[in-house]
């Protein structure tokens, strides 16, 4: 059995999780609840590269098995068949039960489990036990939704004239669950089928990576100021709050709460020259409205809110104006050749001439070759359903790799294309923005909010990928028993054959996914974005007069700002040089005070010349001799 190399695909899959909550996420800022659960969630997503194709591969391979016991019973001859064993095989139990710990895991997570933490972090209740509270009901609103679809459901079936036993509601729950995650998944693989080779291909041109960086940096320089405001608000409302009732027992702690949510270097960034006097702007009138405890939870949430986005948008400003200064020296390398670059265990050579010379092709071609497995997905989504003659491509691929007993490189076939499924869905949700309640940011600054609310989407879409991947390569259960296919994954014994209710079964799971071309459409064209840019919201449009304008401004800024560097770096070399020279002269003062010490303390006369020796120990007299009056000044 393989169970190594399953080991060590599971081990390198836990070590690039733990790497990617550590890029996004801080593990000592978040809760360890919250790093716990969004790297089960995480870890859950990405596996499915793995073990899907792995399920895949087993399961050709069993049918290999089953066909070569009935063709050794059915002739004489010494012919066998020859099945290949995959890489990393199983029992079919063992994967029954890995999937069994994968699907009930990211289904609890997603919908009961990460919902409710969501709501707990971003409570603003000063106790366990009121955020708790507080997390409930917010989330009521969506588990009474969540029942009524169920009960939809629940009349649908029995107007079916179906069994409701404990089957039968397992399979709707199951139902419910993968057609709203494929509602999602339609969508976000028809973004990013398209704008991951697009985005891609922008790489290689420096010039449109420029403009955007300048668009970028004019639009955060706005956020920026608007996080720094609200911050500064926030604050001064908190101070005053602590001043007016800092005398009061029972809320003076709580004041002490929402005024230490505050970084000390971030208020001293924002407030200088602070004063006490500065901050009190409230009077015995306003007690109270703030001695109710309502007011001060929402004070300490949007506390916790404002200092989240200023840490957010400040770290995003100088990541953003790095770029924007790098891509310059870039674009100046691309004319004359030469680029300068810090120490690194890379040889230099080798990075100037990646940056110059190789990078523009190497993503070029590897951008075609990523819009080619798109055209590859779109036309496997638009003809899998067609079982009376295989046209998906996926399919066609797979079963010729199978009908040659390579299961090996089935397996291999099946990580590409579910990687590139996983890759494209899960890129659109790392780049989705949505106002300040979700945002990913890559150095880590990503609030506990958006980390659980990215692995709740992601938990959502683990089911219907493989839904999708198996129907594209027609391992689908409607599939396989139309054509009597023998076998089925572990997957599928796992979810059951949902043709219980036929809109799933023979509807939304078949025919929904075409609607993937529309929003593959929409992509290309960019209508969002130039529906976004015309309602007034900043979208960057390269043959867009507005947009060439906001990018002359972000040019401006970074040019302010090289020069800030500039002058900050000059400042530093001078000082360091005054330092330098201050130091030598402070060096040479001491050597010459030590010196001229040195010299005070050496007698005038040695004792030599005046006839004293080390065992003479009487004290002579200094008038047995007069000296001579010629002589009387030559000693001196």
């Amino acid at each position: 059995m393989g169970y190594i190399p399953l080991t060590l695909a599971l081990s390198a899959i836990c070590l690039l999780t733990v790497y990617l909550i550590g890029k996004y996420g801080s593990y000592k800022r978040q809760r360890a609840s919250v790093s716990v659960s969004v790297f089960v969630a995480w870890y859950f997503s990405l596996i499915i590269v793995f073990v899907l194709p792995l399920d895949v591969s087993i399961t050709l391979y069993n049918r290999c098995q089953t066909q070569r016991v009935i063709f050794e019973n059915s002739t004489t001859t010494n012919v066998t068949l020859e099945c290949e064993e995959p890489g990393g095989l199983v029992p079919n139990d063992a994967l029954l039960y890995m999937w069994r710990v994968v699907y009930w895991t990211a289904q609890i997570l997603c919908w009961l489990a990460l919902p409710l933490m969501q709501s707990y972090v971003t409570a603003g209740e000063f106790s366990a036990g009121g955020r708790l509270k507080a997390s409930l009901w917010n989330n009521a609103m969506y588990y009474l939704a969540y029942f009524v679809i169920f009960v939809v459901f629940l009349v649908y079936a029995a107007m079916k004239g179906l069994s409701l036993n404990r089957e039968s509601l397992i399979i709707i729950v199951v139902s419910a669950s993968n057609t709203w995650g494929l509602l999602l998944l339609v969508v976000l693989l028809g973004h990013g089928l398209v704008d991951l080779p697009r985005q891609l291909w922008h790489t290689a041109a420096t010039e449109y990576r420029l403009n955007k960086t300048f668009f970028d940096v004019n639009k955060l320089s706005g956020d920026k100021h608007e996080a720094e405001d609200a911050l500064k608000e926030v604050y001064r409302e908190a101070r005053a709050v602590l001043n007016l009732v800092k005398n009061e027992h029972s809320l003076r702690g709580k004041a002490q709460t929402i005024v230490s949510r505050f970084p000390e270097e971030v208020v001293k960034e924002l407030f200088p020259n602070r004063s006490g006097a500065d901050f009190e702007s409230m009077g015995e009138a306003d007690r109270g409205a703030v001695s109710d405890e309502r007011y001060l939870v929402r004070l300490h949430s949007k506390a916790i809110d404002t200092v989240h986005i200023y840490q957010r948008t400040a770290a995003q400003w100088r990541s953003t104006m790095d770029r924007a200064l790098w891509l310059e020296e870039v674009r100046k390398a691309e004319q004359s050749g030469t680029l300068p670059l810090a120490p690194s265990s890379v040889p230099a050579e080798v990075r100037r001439f990646w940056y110059v010379r190789a990078r523009k092709p190497c993503t070029q071609a590897l951008s075609l070759l990523l819009a080619g497995m798109t055209l590859l997905i779109l036309v496997s989504e638009c003809t899998f359903f067609i079982t009376s003659r295989t046209l998906s491509p996926a399919a066609l691929i797979i079963q010729a790799a199978a009908d040659g007993f390579h299961y090996k490189y089935t397996q291999l076939l099946s990580i590409g294309v579910v990687g590139y499924l996983c890759a494209c869905a899960y890129f659109t949700i790392f780049r989705l923005r949505i106002y300040s309640y979700y945002h990913l940011d890559n150095h880590g600054n990503t609030d506990e909010n958006s980390l659980l609310f990215s692995g709740m989407l992601l938990c959502r879409l683990t089911p219907p990928i493989c839904l999708n991947f198996l129907g594209m390569i027609h391992l689908d259960s409607h599939v396989t028993q139309q054509k009597n296919f023998g076998v089925e994954t572990q997957f599928t014994r796992l979810m059951g054959h949902l043709d219980l209710l036929p809109v799933v079964a023979k509807g939304i799971n078949i025919y929904l996914p075409m609607a993937i071309i529309v929003f593959c459409i929409l992509t290309y064209y960019r209508l969002g974005t130039r529906l976004l840019h015309a309602m007034g919201i900043d979208q960057y449009v390269a043959d867009d007069q507005f947009s060439m304008e906001l990018v002359t401004s972000g040019r401006a800024l970074v040019n302010l700002e090289r020069g800030r560097r500039s002058r900050l770096e000059n400042r530093e070399a001078r000082t360091s040089a005054f330092a330098q020279r201050v130091n030598a002269a402070a060096e040479r003062v001491r050597t010459g005070l030590q010196r001229q010490l040195s010299e005070e303390r050496r007698p005038i006369v040695a004792d030599e010349e005046l006839g004293y020796s080390g065992e003479d120990t009487a004290i002579r007299d200094p008038f047995a001799r007069h000296p001579d009056s010629a002589h009387f000044f030559d000693d001196l």
